[in-house]
């Protein structure tokens, strides 16, 4: 539990803390506790970091203490005396937390942990902001086996990804739910050839004429059995499934094949499509893109792809020749989630983007958070200096709306104009606006 004990003095940064274990030690540990004759409470947290490590290969130093290091210094101030951690690996941490009084507690520990995490922190002279997520397992109810528990915390921690709070206490029907998702790569890979996806389209709306000038276009899938799949879920299958560069592929063509529907039909509207990591590897990319465009009579500027913060950061040099090759072709750029990861001065001054899009993380509670507007504000500013465009992301309310055009936000999308729309749909949807 994250508890009343006093915060213990940090360690030092070359050293583990009072409170971290090996894996093995960890495990053992977690054995030993499950095995006493007592009632009360073990809590088994697995909490994920996925971009802690490329964090580390900015700071590159090595002589510079890693991300890892100021967590495991944040985690010691808050660990009571009998809880243990130990990092699974680079970007994974197991907690054990024994003696609670109820349930209830471990999911006090993990939202403590999550909110002393969440706070930005500077590193290197970079500022960095982390989004962990964590999953629990709580003993007895779940049983005495250490390797169960461990799946069980996993498996919520997987779940914990993709909703709001962060954290996600496992249940039993968890695991019928994971079950269910097996074998839908072979059915994903056959609905693809077999062109049996959907794509609906997010409006963005000018948020000074209130006029749509763009959608983002959105995968959707029902799976034999009439099983409508969640888009994370669908995104995590191809993924894995070795099947995301063929997805995107599908999007994309779909998507203009679209957009060429909508320019007859006298809607010259842009289309955003995301671009996932392993595509600019692709060094066709431009080429195939162009073909998109030719094939379906699309004009390149009608065209934005939206690539990820962490996507550009890895090889900056491959991924800055990459993105000016496509820019070359006429479509523009949009960095999608931004402020969650890297957010640099120095890629914004020298990749070839046009446009920001500030993450749903800030904008939900714009309205309620001075450290959200704050930062929003800044987003704005720094975009406007640079000649770029700015689109929130998940506006649900017109408070949330008027809010973001006092500061000068440029486009909108959310739940408060529209939910994503089918083709047909859509037409309806902007004709009725105009």
């Amino acid at each position: 539990m994250i508890g009343p004990s006093p915060p213990l003095p940090h360690q030092s940064n070359t050293t583990a803390t009072r409170h971290q274990l090996t894996h093995n030690q960890l495990v053992n540990f977690l054995r030993d506790e499950i095995g006493k004759a007592e009632t009360s409470t073990t809590a088994v947290l697995i909490m994920k970091l996925k971009r802690a490590k490329r964090l580390d290969t900015i700071i590159g130093d090595t002589s510079t203490p890693s991300t890892i290091d100021y967590i495991d210094q944040r985690l010691d101030s808050l660990l009571r005396e009998p809880d243990r951690y130990a990092h699974f690996f680079d970007e994974q941490i197991c907690f054990v937390l024994p003696g609670l009084a109820n349930n209830a507690q471990s999911i006090l520990a993990a939202i403590k942990i999550l909110s002393e995490l969440h706070k930005p922190f500077i590193a290197a002279d970079y500022p960095v902001l982390l989004r962990p997520y964590i999953g629990i397992a709580n003993f007895p109810e779940l049983g005495r086996d250490a390797g169960q528990l461990l799946m069980y915390a996993d498996i919520a921690s997987d779940i914990a990804a993709t909703n709001e709070q962060g954290y996600h206490v496992y249940q039993p029907e968890d695991l019928i739910d994971i079950d269910t998702y097996s074998g839908l790569d072979i059915e994903l890979g056959k609905a693809i050839k077999a062109n049996e996806l959907h794509v609906h389209y997010q409006p963005q709306v000018n948020i000074q004429t209130g006029s749509c000038v763009s959608i983002e276009a959105l995968v959707r899938w029902t799976a034999p059995g009439q099983r409508v799949i969640d888009p994370s879920t669908l995104i995590s299958i191809a993924e894995n499934a070795g099947l995301i560069n063929t997805l995107t592929l599908w999007i994309l063509n779909t998507a203009l094949r679209h957009t060429a529907t909508f320019l007859k039909a006298g809607i010259d509207i842009g289309i955003s499509v995301n671009l996932p990591p392993k595509m600019l590897e692709d060094k066709e990319l431009p080429q195939i893109v162009q073909q998109a465009l030719d094939i379906w009579g699309v004009p390149a500027s009608n065209l934005t792809l939206e690539i990820t913060e962490s996507l550009i950061i890895g090889d900056y040099e491959s991924s800055l020749a990459m993105l000016s090759r496509l820019r070359e072709l006429g479509i523009r750029l949009s960095i999608d989630d931004f402020g969650t990861g890297y957010s640099s001065l120095a890629y914004i001054k020298h990749f070839p983007v046009q446009e920001l899009k500030i993450d749903i993380l800030f904008v939900r509670n714009i309205h309620k958070s001075h450290r959200d507007k704050h930062l929003v504000h800044t987003i704005i500013d720094l975009a406007k200096n640079f000649d770029l465009t700015t689109v929130a992301e998940g506006v649900e309310d017109q408070e949330t709306s008027d809010l973001l055009r006092d500061l000068g936000c440029d486009l909108v999308q959310g739940f408060l104009y529209s939910h994503a729309l089918s083709d047909t749909d859509f037409i309806n949807w902007y004709r009725q606006r105009t």
